[in-house]
């Protein structure tokens, strides 16, 4: 359950959850590009705002973006001071659905035949080229700013209109973005850039979301705001139902929250994110057996085998609550199944003091020594 803005919703009828929808994978590959003294804050605060908005954009399990670091090989890159361990080589990195490029000595990329050659495939190929600082000199140089209004780092203005010179270089710009090119100015500004891109694919909830997580005080220019949608785009009718629900919660209007997360999982029983969130609701209304039946519906749909323990560990302790001391051990023991470990907790947490001496529980506690 994640907090949220109120806002006035227009609620879509549950039917709406069943019309059918395109299919198309949700989860976006996102490449941070890295080389030998490439600016920290550059490439760090993207990774941060894409790696944050992954789990704030979650829908029905999947994590709205899959983050990783690329460099021409997975040597360690001294980035600055800071040792950095690429995720993947240019040669077996997953093709980006968004590739960023942060500034520095960025002759690095486009001064290597091979890596040049991977960052302009990278680039044309993926949704969107995000460009940090001097970052957008690689771009440049890739022909991809040519008659676009785009930014850099101010010290770097001159140096990116004599680059491209049929480009429109804008000085004082935090960013601008052109569709499949996203150009931001120096260092922080690509922080900017980031939830600007997040709030245009996910919706202004999740930029806002993790603006706030970050603590970062984040001033869209005014016009695009009108642009962004405040639910998210990429997800389903029935995800941006459950967003509503969201909304409702934290509003604390529990008994409207129930009643979406209820109908979003009665249309689709396979819907993880709905249990789980009817799950937290009813936990919060103290109903303790339909939170514990919900959190057990959850981690029958979970796909991530962590959300499955993490969700019969909470069926568990919701049963254990209601004094239902079976439902909670059968709980337990599924929990454990998955992976849990559960001995400190059965030790320390007094819900389960009542149930120390079950002989099931002891083989739980032994289990995980």
């Amino acid at each position: 359950m994640r907090k949220l803005l109120l806002v006035l919703i227009v609620f879509v009828p549950a039917v709406a959850l069943l019309a059918a929808e395109e299919k198309k994978p949700y989860t976006r590959n996102v490449a941070i590009v890295v080389y030998k003294n490439a600016e920290p804050l550059d490439w760090t605060g993207p990774f941060e705002v894409y790696n944050d908005a992954a789990s704030f954009g979650r829908s029905n399990g999947e994590r709205a973006f899959n983050v990783y670091v690329v460099s021409k090989t997975t040597d360690a890159v001294d980035s600055q001071g800071m040792t950095v361990v690429p995720s993947y080589s240019i040669a077996n990195a997953p093709k980006p659905d968004i590739v960023v490029f942060p500034g520095g000595p960025s002759g690095a990329i486009y001064d290597d035949p091979a890596f040049f050659e991977w960052a302009k495939k990278a680039s044309n190929d993926a949704e969107i080229a995000q460009s940090v600082c001097t970052g957008a000199i690689v771009l440049a140089k890739a022909g991809m700013l040519d008659n676009l209004e785009v930014t850099t780092w101010h010290g770097a203005i001159e140096r990116l209109q004599e680059t491209s010179p049929n480009a429109r270089v804008e000085n004082g710009r935090r960013f601008v973005d052109n569709g499949h090119v996203v150009t931001t100015a120096g260092i922080s500004a690509g922080i900017d850039g980031s939830l600007h891109v997040v709030a245009r694919l996910l919706g202004r909830r999740v930029a806002d979301q993790v603006a706030t997580y970050m603590e970062y005080h984040w001033t869209p220019e005014a016009y695009l705001t009108t642009n962004y949608t405040y639910f998210n785009p990429s997800t389903t009718s029935a995800g941006r139902r459950l967003q509503t629900g969201d909304v409702a919660f934290e509003a604390k209007e529990y008994a409207e929250a129930e009643q979406i997360y209820r109908g979003v999982a009665s249309a689709d029983p396979s819907n993880q994110e709905a249990w789980n969130d009817l799950g937290v609701t009813l936990q919060t209304k103290k109903d303790h057996i339909g939170a514990a039946e919900a959190f057990a519906r959850a981690a029958g749909t979970a796909k991530e085998k962590r959300a499955i323990a993490l969700n019969f560990y909470n069926a568990a302790l919701e049963y254990a609550r209601g004094d239902h001391g079976d439902d909670a051990v059968a709980m337990l023991e599924k929990a454990a199944g998955a992976g849990l470990p559960l001995g400190q907790a059965l030790q320390q947490d007094p819900i389960f003091a009542k149930f120390k001496d079950d002989a099931r529980v002891k083989e739980i506690a032994r289990g995980d020594r």
